[in-house]
């Protein structure tokens, strides 16, 4: 008897492990449990991690982890009731390493959301409490929790492993792929999911720190060229995986862009190329000094907010990119006076339009006439169909919401992920549009300057490459689209800025063309400016060649 209450008050304890799991399933408009079978596969990872201390742990020592791990348990529920997906690093840091306010914030229940909070607690403790403490599993019980454990473990990354090798080139890109495959995976999960993005929080913000320490006495000595009265609003839009090709803009045959197509005062550039094929690699060439030549600099100087800041524009990071707190993204965020973070996760419905009630917003800010304005959005990340709303399915037959990654990634379904990323890109077309709408209105001094970080391969050739980060890059993960947007107040100010643009269409641009030129249009200058990579500039290098930082941090010279 006394056996069979331990074995019931275990059981619960497993039960009330897999609530955020389970409640996942239910309600979660993530992919990872978008069909049927991916809900069974995730559930029974979920429960191979959750039983698997049990292999080696009394019951007794088991609850008492569970109850160690319970604030952990009731955060993951309560942000995949709210946001349909599992946590994220940043709702960890403002819950568990920041201050009070950020954390109310998150958890605005009020005080029914805090009781509820300490009765579960309790409930779990007394759970505990009452489990014998010489109460063991028998040794076959063991070995088999261990044995379904690992089966399930194997199992998965052998799936990986064999879907990576079907994208890859060689072996160790397959290997790298199989195991970012299972960070994400184990990153969806509780109590992996919260566990590993506490230590990435952890780490990050300290990281972070470190890094705003040691470029916080840097000076760019920026000075503004001018001393206008009118109220200036400079907008950097970075797009994710979006390449030329399949832009109206440039020539596609499908009518990707038809907004952009049509907007006045937009200048295509028709020859840029990426220096990197990933966003983490990419995105310092644009925003920092850094080259691939001298890669360094990304963590040696602030990024192009800084020299904005220091000539009194106000500076805003606003981003629909789940990114981690001590990555780039976290380092150069933290440089801006104000920042927001619209997302939720990559494979949940989270759709860029939520930056623009943002932009409205930091618009509406009368605190400062001067703004420089920092838009990261989701763009075209893989998957493709999670990028759009219904009403943007104009390319059909598209992937369905859902689709396990085989079918999103089997090239019997090339025509489907096409249209799939072809709608993402007609999506895009219309936060751009409402973007330069909303800047339109304002009837201020701005440019609006859209670059993608990196381009993407969708079946192209002989080749049958998908996705990006090939450490031998093709030029669809190279050439990416870039435009500038100016207003007719710009345009009356700056009519000589507007003509250098012009002139320069056609000639090779680069990544690392973005922080000078973001400056040179807004008229900042400092000691030993390199006019020549801005090209906005008469100065402008119209014969430098590409060099190209491969993911193996080797570089490779393109003609």
């Amino acid at each position: 008897m006394r056996s069979k209450k331990n074995f019931i008050l275990l059981c619960v304890l497993v039960i009330i492990c897999m609530l955020p799991n389970l409640l996942l399933v239910l309600v979660g408009e993530d992919s990872v449990v978008g069909t049927l079978t991916k809900k069974v596969v995730y559930l029974a990872l979920g429960l191979a991690i959750i039983i698997f201390p049990l292999s080696f742990l009394k019951p007794k020592w088991y609850g008492w982890l569970v109850f160690l791990l319970s604030p952990f348990l009731l955060f993951e529920l309560y942000n995949v009731y709210t946001f349909k997906a599992p946590s994220s690093e940043e709702a960890v840091a403002s819950v568990f390493f920041t201050n009070y306010g950020e954390a109310s914030e998150l958890l605005d229940g009020g005080i029914i959301t805090i009781l509820s909070l300490i009765i579960a607690i309790v409930f779990i403790f007394f759970l505990t409490y009452f489990m014998s403490k010489d109460y063991k599993l028998s040794k076959k019980v063991r070995v088999r929790i261990l044995a379904f454990s690992l089966l399930i473990f194997a199992g998965l990354y052998a799936r990986n492993y064999m879907m990576a090798s079907k994208l890859n080139d060689n072996f160790s890109e397959t290997v790298g792929m199989a195991n970012y495959s299972l960070r994400v995976q184990l990153r969806k999960i509780y109590p992996t999911d919260v566990l590993m993005k506490t230590n990435g929080a952890y780490t990050g913000l300290q990281k972070r720190k470190n890094y705003i320490e040691n470029v916080k006495n840097f000076k760019f000595n920026a000075v503004k060229n001018d001393s206008l009265r009118e109220q200036e609003i400079y907008v950097l839009v970075i797009g994710e995986t979006a390449r030329k090709h399949n832009f109206s803009l440039y020539g596609y045959q499908r009518n990707t862009t038809p907004n952009l197509d049509t907007i006045a005062n937009i200048i295509p550039f028709n020859n840029v190329n990426s220096n990197a094929n990933l966003t983490s690699l990419s995105i310092p060439f644009m925003l920092t000094r850094a080259t691939p030549e001298n890669a360094s600099v990304k963590f040696e100087e602030p990024a192009v907010i800084t020299p904005f800041k220091e000539v009194g524009f106000k500076t805003y990071w606003l981003t629909n990119v789940p990114s981690g707190i001590g990555s780039v993204f976290g380092f150069y965020s933290g440089l801006a006076d104000e920042y927001k973070n619209t997302s939720v996760s990559l494979d949940a419905l989270n759709y860029d339009e939520g930056l623009i009630p943002q932009l409205e917003k930091v618009l509406k800010d009368n605190t400062s006439r001067k703004k420089f304005i920092v838009l990261h959005t989701l763009g075209s990340h893989f998957r493709y169909n999670y990028r759009y709303p219904k009403e943007f399915e104009k390319f059909t037959p598209n992937l369905a919401k859902g689709l396990s990654i085989e079918n999103s990634t089997d090239i019997a379904n090339k025509d489907k992920i096409i249209n799939s990323y072809d709608n993402s890109i007609l999506y895009t077309d219309h936060i751009l549009s409402e973007f330069i709408a909303q800047l339109k209105a304002q009837s201020a001094i701005s440019y609006l300057y859209y670059i993608s970080d990196h381009g993407e391969n969708l079946y192209d050739d002989s080749a049958n490459k998908l996705m990006h980060a090939y450490i031998n890059p093709t030029k669809y993960e190279i050439e990416i689209p870039l435009f500038v947007w100016n207003s007719k107040q710009y345009k009356e100010q700056y009519h000589y800025k507007i003509e250098n643009l012009l002139s320069h269409t056609s000639k090779r641009v680069q990544t690392i063309n973005t922080f000078h030129t973001l400056l040179d249009l807004a008229n900042i200058v400092y000691p030993n400016q390199n006019l020549k990579k801005s090209f906005s500039s008469t100065k402008f290098d119209t014969l430098s060649k590409t060099t190209f930082y491969r993911t193996d941090k080797t570089l490779l010279k393109i003609k």
